[in-house]
């Protein structure tokens, strides 16, 4: 019996890889049922959803996008918020969610203030280099390139940095969401401090980097894989990102995971890894 033809199609090769050696047969059909696994779904735009041990975490909540996939993939529970910053196609439909959901929402000091003001409950204010701690799973507020106001009836609000997420969950996979960001050098120090392995990086260009950038992010970084987001939303932004990151990373060892609005791909754990245990340790 060869392990690999049995096993679900959603275990990604990562641990198929692991799993269908003829050696780790007894291990493969003693440990399959628990294998744990971080599902990420795109819902069009910069809005992922990431699930993990039944806990559902969502970024950037813009549920109204042109390219939401449809009402079966709206929320059914929220357990953690992240918000990168004001802009309407990223704070979106923050507060009517929050409202609904009841979920935590670690997010820059300044929007802090501004969704308390709005009646939002469970709201943790902190800043550049905190670790917000979710039951196990980690947080990390880390600057981003972009600016971040927000329009309220013809004025312009200002709601902290931009920033970015690191997440690091304790299967060992390490997610990187880089908000609206360019290219900058600190990304390079994200990548030593944070250690991330999947980068969810905006690649449509024009607002954010576009193919080019994105590739020099995750060589830069050392990424394992890519998912590229903020990209065939609307013009300009590129409509054929993962085909152009794709090319441009030829031959490097970073897999380009193209997802179309409504995809999920799910991380199988990361094994032997030591980034997690020794995260902001």
């Amino acid at each position: 019996m060869n392990p690999s033809n049995i096993l679900p199609k959603n275990i990604n090769s990562q641990s198929k890889s692991v799993l269908s050696s003829p050696h780790n047969i007894f291990i493969f059909e003693v440990l399959l049922p628990n294998v744990m696994t971080v599902k990420i779904t795109w819902l069009g735009h910069a809005c992922v959803q990431l699930e993990y041990e039944g806990k559902v975490i969502i970024v950037d909540p813009w549920i109204e996008n042109p390219k939401f996939p449809g009402d079966d993939f709206k929320p059914k529970k929220i357990d953690l918020m992240l918000i990168t910053h004001g802009h309407s196609d990223h704070f979106g439909n923050a507060i009517e969610l929050a409202k609904e959901f009841n979920p935590q929402i670690p997010v820059i000091y300044e929007m802090s203030l501004y969704l308390e003001s709005k009646g939002v409950e469970n709201v943790s204010g902190f800043n550049f280099g905190g670790v917000y701690d979710f039951e196990g799973i980690k947080v990390a507020l880390v600057p981003s390139s972009h600016s971040g106001g927000r329009n309220e009836d013809g004025t312009v609000l200002y709601l902290g940095s931009a920033a970015g997420y690191v997440i690091a969950f304790p299967d060992g996979n390490i997610f990187y969401h880089c908000g609206d960001s360019g290219v900058t050098a600190e990304m390079q120090v994200i990548s030593e401090l944070y250690a991330p392995n999947i980068g969810l990086l905006s690649a449509g260009g024009f607002y954010t980097m576009g193919s080019r950038g994105v590739a020099h992010t995750a060589k830069m970084m050392g990424l394992k894989y890519v998912v590229p987001i903020h990209w065939g939303t609307f013009p300009p932004l590129s409509d054929d990102a993962p085909n152009k990151i794709r090319a441009k990373l030829d031959g490097t060892g970073t897999e380009v995971i193209g997802l179309n609005p409504g995809d999920a791909h799910e991380f199988g754990p990361v094994d032997e890894s030591q980034s997690y245990k020794s995260f902001y340790s």
